[in-house]
Order: C-alpha cells, then structure tokens, then sequence
C-alpha cells in the first residue's frame, strides 16, 4: 500500500544533532553528536553531547560537555523528497 502525500511526520523541534568540530586535527571531518543537555557556564553555554569517537580503537561511544561553540546544529529531515511524477 503507498503512502499518501500527506502522509509526514511532523518537525523536530528542538534540533538536537550537531556535528562536534574537532580540535586534534584543522581539517579532521567533525564527529556527529546527539545534545542530551544543556548547562550555563557563567555567560556561555555548554551542551552535553553523546557522538563515536572514530579515532579510538574500538570506536567507542562518549559522552563529554563541550562548549557551544564546538558545535553546529544538523537539521534533521524525516520527511524526504519526492520524485516529483508520484
């Protein structure tokens, strides 16, 4: 049975995924992060992010506060596009 076009979910709000930019390396692909909390640090924000740690053996899954400013938020689009002949 096909789905119908207004057949969707309903946005995220508020976007949680984040890349986590690196600081071992200028260029390194930042890892993708999961925001769990949020906490204030005097005037800036501090996020507890979950992401995999590519670079440990094992890839390991951490946990870790990380200042807001290491991190970019990811819109997440559960909704994809449609070819546009359906």
């Amino acid at each position: 049975m096909n789905r119908t076009r207004r057949d969707a979910w309903p946005p995220y709000e508020p976007t949680r995924h984040v890349l986590v930019r690196r600081t071992d390396h200028r260029y390194a692909r930042p890892w993708q992060g999961f925001v769990v909390d949020w906490k204030r640090d005097g005037r800036t924000w501090t996020a507890l992010v979950v992401f995999v740690d590519e670079t440990q053996d094992g890839a390991p899954v951490v946990q870790r506060w990380l200042p807001a400013d290491r991190l970019t938020p990811c819109h997440p689009d559960p909704n994809p596009q449609r070819d546009a002949w359906f």
